[in-house]
């Protein structure tokens, strides 16, 4: 280590341009890196890979494919919807979405839009409501059911406005089918003409709004922490020289360590992944960092400078002093943060590695920068005999060393007073922190004056909050009697706003159970789906106490060669167990009840 660290001084003090070359190099080599780093993450998983829902995911999405996951946008319309005028805008805009050809492609295999208009058109079984008066739609709201399911897409404002919301489910292509489809509804909704005022709110339009939001606000508040950590040390240090230096230093070390994460990116080595948000407040760390290794350089040359060494012996001197204890920190900090990689989230793992390299990069510039500016300067200055004596930091306030000094001196007269003071103090807050909760929803990230958050807010006061689908994989033989009958009696259970789980917005809107009922089921409504040979079949397999396996097994050949729907909710393995997909919305607002709605479901 002393061999090192003589090597080290020499280069600064005997080299001391050459250090500032290759610094350049450096920056400029790594600055070039930067150029390899790709977006931030869209989605940035928070599963472990080997988790239980992870395994889930991935067996929905080679089971069922795209269809399998289903990304929900709602429509908000602030108005009163449920008129002449407001329900012929609404099916208006909701067939131009369904026919548009960013979207038309991605809805969902079942039941892709829910509206009030699709509603009181099937109740009063027409196809168009150009003719549809308002004792019609007020008859439809008199029936008891229709009145219930209308009043899971209706409500009011805090102000009192009347709301209505629509929802479009899309298949989860993942990609950028389902970026533009979502931003080609929004754009449809927003330019909506007519009575009622329409806005879209999706996972695309949130994240959009957010990183703008951050984008366009990340520059002035790091322009704003340069100016205060500007003025705080000129404040500590008075020199402008170790100012410029200081910050300089900060500059290359942003720039080494966004090099550094394109290099180490996907389009670099690979060893992580796209930048997430974890990722994301590396920066911030690498600011705090570098000027704390910077104040501690200077403070040390400083000293060594008012003990009346020259400048080269006192940059050597303090460097050596300086960098033993500051080495010892960074491999401390570093080696913690490297403990993300144990983690089964990736993400983790990535802010590990970005953040531990961030760590040593600030470390080495400012061990190199701060030494050898001092050096040029301060030597030139020495040898025309103009260099003045410097102010030791500990003294940047007047009366902050004479108080240091007598608290230092009172603890180690009396420590046992200042040790229960700091224990009392810790189990204070030790049993205040047991009332914390870990909560977090995707609004925290949205801008307060954002007009998504306005809307995410005007569906929690109207509708209870916006929705996103939950899938539940079930493994079973479908032809089975008790699969049958759970799948019904889960259905009804979610019809029945005081049975289904607290977490659930409305039914179920997607399963094997309810594609059955649409084709055996004669409504009479225009588009009924019923199919009296599939009654027929069905009737003489379900006759029985137990179900007839064979004339099942031929219903379900049938109803898949008449409804492809099918194989989006089930699929039968011959040689093994079935597997059964069943979709409901639930709301996302309320983490307490999303952590129960396993349990929830279970108990069903």
């Amino acid at each position: 280590m002393y061999n090192i660290l003589g090597r080290l001084s020499w280069l600064v003090t005997v080299r001391p341009w050459v250090t500032l070359l290759v610094l350049l190099v450096v920056t400029i080599a790594l600055g070039a890196g930067a150029g390899l780093r790709e977006p931030s993450a869209r989605l940035a998983s928070a599963l472990p890979e080997d988790s239980a829902i992870t395994k889930a995911l991935d067996e929905i999405e080679s089971l069922f494919g795209e269809s399998g996951e289903v990304r929900v946008v709602t429509l908000l319309f602030r108005g009163n919807a449920l008129t002449p005028a407001g329900l012929a805008q609404m099916a208006a805009l909701l067939n131009a979405i369904a026919s548009d050809p960013a979207v038309v492609d991605l809805l969902a295999p079942v039941d892709p839009i829910f509206a009030p208009s699709s509603l009181v058109m099937a109740a009063l079984q027409t196809d168009s409501l150009a003719s549809v008066t308002q004792e019609q739609i007020n008859a439809v709201q008199g029936v008891p059911r229709m009145r219930e399911a209308l009043a899971l897409m209706t409500g009011a404002d805090t102000d009192g406005t009347p709301v209505a919301i629509a929802t479009v489910r899309l298949r989860n292509t993942g990609d950028d089918r389902l970026v533009t489809a979502e931003r080609r509804i929004y754009d449809l909704a927003v330019a909506d003409e007519g009575p009622l005022a329409v806005s879209s709110v999706s996972y695309v339009v949130i994240e959009d709004e957010s990183r703008e939001a951050a984008e366009t606000g990340m520059l002035p508040l790091i322009g704003l922490a340069f100016l205060l950590i500007a003025a705080l040390l000129l404040l500590f240090m008075r020199s402008i020289s170790d100012l410029l230096l200081t910050l300089a230093g900060l500059f290359i070390a942003l720039i080494w360590i966004n090099g550094a994460q394109g290099l180490l990116g996907p389009r670099g080595v690979g060893l992580t992944g796209p930048p997430n948000s974890l990722t994301a407040m590396v920066p911030i760390i690498i600011i705090g960092l570098t000027v704390d290794y910077a104040i501690q350089t200077v403070s040390h040359y400083r000293e060594q400078r008012a003990a009346g060494e020259p400048v080269v012996a006192a940059v050597r001197t303090g460097l050596r002093n300086v960098t033993v204890p500051l080495l010892l920190a960074a491999v401390t900090t570093i080696v913690s943060l490297l403990a993300g990689l144990f983690s089964p989230v990736s993400i983790i793992g990535d802010f590990g590695i970005i953040a531990g390299l961030g760590v040593g990069m600030s470390l080495i510039v400012m061990l190199t920068l701060l030494p050898a500016g001092r050096t040029i300067l301060d030597r030139r200055r020495e040898a025309r005999g103009t260099l003045r004596p410097l102010r030791l930091i500990a003294t940047a306030f007047p009366g902050a060393e004479r108080a240091a000094e007598l608290l230092g001196r009172e603890i180690t007269r009396a420590p046992a007073p200042y040790l229960i003071m700091v224990a009392v103090v810790t189990i204070g807050l030790g049993v205040a922190a047991t009332g914390l909760k870990s909560e977090f929803t995707i609004r925290d990230l949205l801008p307060g004056d954002g007009s998504v958050l306005a809307d995410v807010e005007t569906i929690d006061a109207a509708i209870g909050g916006t929705t996103e689908l939950v899938d539940v994989l079930l493994k079973a033989e479908a032809t089975e009697t008790r699969t049958l009958l759970n799948l019904q009696d889960f259905t009804t259970a979610f019809e029945n706003e005081t049975l289904r789980p607290r977490a659930a917005a409305g039914p179920v809107q997607a399963s094997y159970e309810l594609l059955i009922r649409d084709w055996i089921s004669d409504s009479g409504a225009p588009g009924d789906k019923y199919d009296p040979e599939l009654a027929a079949l069905f009737a003489r397999a379900t006759a029985d106490v137990e179900l007839d396996a064979a004339l099942m097994r031929e219903f379900l050949e049938r109803l898949q060669a008449r409804e492809p729907a099918l194989a989006h909710v089930l699929v039968i393995d011959p040689d093994g167990v079935d597997t059964l997909l069943l979709q409901f919305p639930a709301f996302t607002g309320n983490p307490e009840a999303s952590r129960m709605l396993q349990a929830d479901i279970e108990r069903i």
